[in-house]
């Protein structure tokens, strides 16, 4: 019967409040039956009508639903993900669930590396990241790396998981578990037809100014082009003999095996045939190498007992001081493997610069000693070029000596100033460090005579070095010629 009410809206007057009134009346009695079927008192006393005014009228609970709300909900976020999962060139990657592993620990493989995620790099695609972490992998290499499921994320708790897509975003602090695969190792040396700048050859040992971008020896991702590979070519031909580690293949594969202790079976597994010290790939300068068994044990034992005088300049960022001694030791990063660090002093919060969040929180490391005698020969405000004598032979030591003082060797772009690296290659189309080894004291390995061998500057180093020091070729004519 309410429906045939006539509207309040349209009725007029005292007639049309009066059916307003009956409207609301009818209203409130149809709720007050409603009522009488739910758990609630309802009593038509005047008590009771009052304390309806500020409780509600029934407390029915709510309908319970015969779907899962939660996992419809999951499934909407499960696809969103799927679509933002594409990757910026419009392919589409297969998405899979990243696998929970195992705590972080137990025996260390020698290809696995841990990289951590700089601010700069934030943000960015992991194949991207990857390739800025690790300069000797492309990022096509990189993307490989990640579908191949060989990069983890190292949680907080000390557990990774796997992260399979390229597309994935890094966040700054991130840690990254790679698996670097494990490549397959030639079985001989092969002779290469490259310059090498001879200081000093006689049938016992060669000299060498060794030329930047040049790696001493073969190894995991140079396996030609390098030093050895070189000697194996020109050696065969030099006018004071082969020696005894290049000559014909099989002969060249048996005195390889022989400078070698660690051969086995007859596989060759050294690559280093008369090398005594190495120069990093960027650095350039003397390095002498041994032509015989003989000379090799001798130039070996010298190196070893320190006999041997080394002597370096470099163009650093800011002024490293006069007459400065640097004595601290040297060890693999915790974090970055594929470089070195000064040894924070246990003993003095942040002696050396590192970030206590890189400080081991395990067994502390106690590093190698590296003893380094600095001495600026010229500053002109910003670059210095700094003549460095180095004691010991640590791996990367002046680079890494002199980072620690705060003043990097220009160009170095693993412990040098990423600015003053691309300012440096935008204006002179220089990519490596500023580091040339110029000056070796040593004894003949089989006279005994004393012999002091130096070498000048290579062109691109010079130029900057120059203009740093105007009066260098004259102070300094042996380097600057």
């Amino acid at each position: 019967f309410f429906f045939f009410l006539p509207s309040p809206i349209t009725a007029t007057g005292k007639m049309g409040q009066f059916h307003a009134q009956k409207t609301l009346l009818l209203a409130l009695a149809l709720q007050i039956l409603a009522a009488n079927s739910f758990p609630v008192q309802c009593r038509h006393t005047k008590s009771n009508i009052a304390q309806q005014k500020t409780a509600p009228l029934w407390a029915k609970p709510p309908p319970t639903a015969s779907f899962d709300l939660e996992a419809i909900e999951a499934m909407e976020a499960k696809l969103d993900m799927e679509e933002a999962m594409r990757t910026e060139d419009g392919d589409e990657e297969v998405v899979e669930e990243d696998i929970l592993s195992d705590e972080l620990g137990g025996a260390a493989e020698d290809n696995i590396v841990l990289l951590e995620v700089p601010d700069e790099l934030g943000g960015k695609r992991i194949d991207a990241a990857l390739a800025k972490l690790d300069t000797s992998l492309s990022r096509s290499s990189c993307g490989t790396l990640v579908a191949d499921g060989n990069v983890q994320l190292v949680e907080a708790s000390g557990k990774f998981k796997v992260l399979s897509r390229k597309s994935h975003k890094v966040s700054s602090g991130d840690t990254l578990r790679v698996t670097m695969p494990k490549e397959e190792k030639p079985t001989e040396i092969v002779p290469q037809d490259l310059p090498l700048n001879i200081l000093y050859e006689d049938e016992h040992m060669i000299v060498l100014n060794k030329a930047a971008g040049m790696v001493v020896h073969p190894a995991a991702g140079n396996w030609d082009g390098t030093v050895v590979n070189a000697l194996a070519h020109y050696l065969l031909q030099s006018p004071y003999g082969a020696g005894e580690f290049v000559g014909t293949e099989t002969d060249t594969k048996t005195a390889v095996q022989a400078n070698d202790p660690a051969r086995a079976d007859g596989e060759v597994i050294s690559f280093r045939p008369g090398i005594v010290h190495r120069l990093d790939k960027g650095t350039t300068g003397i390095l002498v190498v041994a032509k015989t068994t003989q000379s090799l044990g001798a130039l070996s034992e010298a190196f070893a007992e320190r006999t041997v005088k080394k002597t370096y300049l470099a163009v650093t960022v800011g002024n490293p001081g006069k007459r400065v001694t640097i004595d601290k030791p040297i060890g693999r990063h915790p974090i970055h493997r594929q470089r070195m660090r000064v040894v924070p002093d246990p003993h003095r919060r942040d002696s050396s610069g590192i970030a206590p969040k890189d400080r081991l929180t395990g067994p502390k490391q106690k590093g190698r000693r590296a003893l380094s005698y600095v001495d600026t020969l010229a500053f002109d405000g910003k670059l210095s070029i700094a003549q460095v004598r180095i004691e010991t032979g640590r791996t990367h030591q002046i680079r890494v000596h002199l980072q620690d003082r705060h003043t990097p060797i220009f160009g170095d772009d693993v412990y040098g100033i990423d600015a003053w690296n691309k300012k440096l290659l935008k204006t002179h189309g220089i990519a490596r460090p500023l580091l040339h080894a110029y000056k070796l004291e040593l004894n003949h390995p089989i006279t005994g005579e004393k012999m002091v061998f130096a070498a000048p500057m290579a062109d691109d180093m010079k130029g900057i070095a120059s203009a740093v020091w105007p009066t260098g070729a004259e102070e300094f004519p042996e380097v600057f010629q």
